[in-house]
């Protein structure tokens, strides 16, 4: 062979070198933009019992992990790349270069290897679209080519070829591009690299070697990790009852003995520890449930307090002051929950109402909501309601603790489930002229009475 033998050869080997390196590495780019669809799409799912989304939700029953999503990338890269290379070096290739040697020009032969890849995928999609069709109409004897059933095939014909083989096609295109473009050592040396490592790391994901353990496996590691991390951060303080991590939301329990100090220190740690770990995003600390509480009565059993630590609009020390406030609630028969709103208090009867809403006005002068389940309910907010008014509502649910008593915002009062006789003297509380010009607002604040006779409801204002 003689000297332009050997290098027509050579620079035959090296084409293919470059045009099989632009295959491997465009296809691992696809690989990798697919796999990062996949990826944020993991990274926003959703916890749907506490809708925790993003890297701290949990990972559920059947979604993979990230690791086991670049892995099954390269996986499934490995049934790809030798279809792809076999069209490219054994179809592609042998028909540029007949272009090449009959003209030199480099653009009829990039339009050569495209229309190969054009012709075998029409090909392609011919033979899978007619051969059942076909198949039916020979071997049904009949005479006369199932029209209908061809004209389908024909629509699934163009459908596959404008979905599928519009991508395939510029993929294909940007494949013989970048082979073209090699056209140096250096950067045909470093390109050939990058894929002889692709191909590697393709080959051994196909072995099954280094493999990442399952998603369930992963979401129970992270699991533990998160319940021990959690429980750790709090093991050397006293008086934790108990510690529960369910989900994204973990409660701290503190026993009945547990002093303000212990208290403070468990609420410090939690809301720490609830902001830095992953896995959580929901922290509350509550009294334990006293077993002489009428709480007991009800399902399940709660303790006097309740409080959200995280996610929470309050500064440390405003977490401490409420703690603190809600410790001297303790002896009173009463549960109250904290928000970022007002203290939810809830009291147990309405004979305990009144002295409770005295006490708990001072210990909460900004305001708070008071309820006796079915009975009761109030929205104390000083900007709407006296103290006047409060004494004239509490005057008369202790009065009369059967009836339906409701304050809404504006503020009015609704009165329900009295008897004509009971109107009439809650008129005269709610009509005591010391009432008139009471209301905070500068506006009366209205009255509604809806009795059990014939009369319809009494309207009016206090004072």
């Amino acid at each position: 062979m003689g000297d332009d033998g050997r290098r027509g050869v050579r620079g035959y080997l090296v084409r293919t070198l470059s045009l099989a390196a632009a295959t491997v590495l465009l296809l691992g780019v696809c690989g990798v933009v697919a796999a990062l669809f996949e990826v944020v799409g993991t990274g926003i799912r959703v916890d749907r019992d506490t809708g925790v989304y993003g890297s701290t939700a949990p990972l559920a029953a059947g979604t993979p992990s990230e690791a086991e999503i670049w892995y099954q990338m390269l996986g499934s890269l490995g049934g790809w790349l030798p279809l792809a290379l076999a069209v490219m070096l054994l179809l592609v290739q042998p028909l540029m270069e007949l272009v090449r040697r009959w003209t030199p020009s480099r653009g009829l032969a990039y339009l050569a290897g495209l229309g190969a890849v054009a012709i075998a995928g029409i090909c392609f999609g011919l033979y899978l679209v007619f051969s059942a069709p076909l198949a039916t109409w020979i071997g049904g004897g009949t005479g006369s080519a199932p029209v209908a059933e061809i004209g389908s095939a024909l629509s699934l014909l163009v459908f596959g070829l404008v979905a599928y083989g519009t991508p395939v096609l510029i993929i294909a295109a940007l494949i013989i591009g970048l082979s073209l473009a090699i056209d140096r050592r250096r950067v045909r040396s470093i390109t050939a690299g990058l894929a002889g490592l692709l191909v590697v790391a393709v080959v051994v994901a196909g072995t099954g070697a280094f493999r990442p353990p399952p998603a369930q496996d992963v979401a129970a590691a992270q699991r533990s990790e998160t319940v021990d991390g959690f429980t750790r951060a709090l093991e050397g303080i006293g008086g934790i009852a108990d510690i529960e991590v369910v989900g994204a939301g973990a409660t701290v329990t503190m026993a009945l003995d547990a002093g303000v100090g212990q208290v403070l220190a468990a609420a410090d740690a939690a809301r720490q520890t609830g902001e830095q770990l992953q896995g959580i995003a929901i922290v509350v600390i509550q009294r334990e449930p006293d077993p002489e509480s009428p709480a007991q009565r009800q399902d399940p059993p709660r303790g006097p307090w309740r409080v959200q630590l995280v996610p929470s609009d309050r500064s440390v020390e405003e977490t401490t002051d409420q703690l603190q406030r809600l410790m001297l609630t303790e002896r009173l028969q009463v549960e109250i929950a904290l928000t970022d709103g007002f203290p939810l208090v809830t009291v147990y009867s309405m004979e305990a109402l009144p002295a409770a809403v005295r006490e708990l006005r001072e210990i909460y002068p900004d305001g708070a909501h008071y309820r006796v389940e079915d009975r009761f309910s109030m929205t104390d907010d000083p900007s709407g309601l006296s103290t006047p008014m409060i004494e004239a509502i509490l005057d008369i649910a202790a009065a009369y603790p059967a009836v339906e008593i409701e304050v809404v915002a504006q503020p009015k009062l609704f009165i329900a489930d009295v008897t004509p006789e009971q109107a009439a003297a809650i008129v005269a509380i709610l009509a005591d002229p010391a009432l008139a010009g009471t209301s905070p607002s500068g506006y009366p604040a209205d009255y509604s009475i809806d009795t059990s006779g014939p009369d319809e409801d009494l309207e009016g204002t206090f004072g």
